[in-house]
């Protein structure tokens, strides 16, 4: 079996389009993935290298998803470390919030998870902008 077939069968795909790793993981999540010299690497790493290129020197590989288990290359940038420490503290920040900014909580009935995009957003919020739109249009 070739190395790109081994590795295609180690993931499935979720709602959300990652690809999930679901062999040999380290801790945190991030998959592990023994390359075509032995060598043990980062799934991730070997997925950005193998469709999208080499990896810049001093630049790391960030999931844009927010999964360290997501292998698909479409969820993978190359960032600088201080750009993926400042995301990943923005990601903390804005989890740790409990209304939005207009005062709305967020409950599992008011929050939308918006696909392709990162965080979430309130429901009410989404609504009235909806309704604006509408009128808006309307008044045109």
């Amino acid at each position: 079996m070739n190395i790109l077939a081994r590795f295609n069968k180690k993931y499935t795909i979720d709602i959300n389009n990652c690809w999930v790793w679901h062999a040999s993981k380290l801790k945190n999540g991030y998959a592990l993935f023994t390359d075509k010299n032995g060598k043990t690497v980062t799934g991730h790493r070997w997925s950005y290298q193998q469709f999208i290129g080499l990896i810049p020197n001093g630049l790391v590989v960030d999931h844009i998803c927010r999964n360290p288990s997501c292998v698909n290359p479409n969820h993978l940038q190359a960032i600088s470390q201080s750009n993926n420490i400042k995301r990943s503290l923005l990601v903390k920040v804005r989890s740790a919030r409990t209304h939005c900014k207009h005062g709305h909580e967020f409950t599992p009935e008011n929050t939308k998870y918006i696909k392709g995009q990162r965080g979430r957003r309130c429901a009410t919020c989404a609504y009235i902008s909806k309704l604006n739109s509408k009128r808006n249009k309307n008044l045109s």
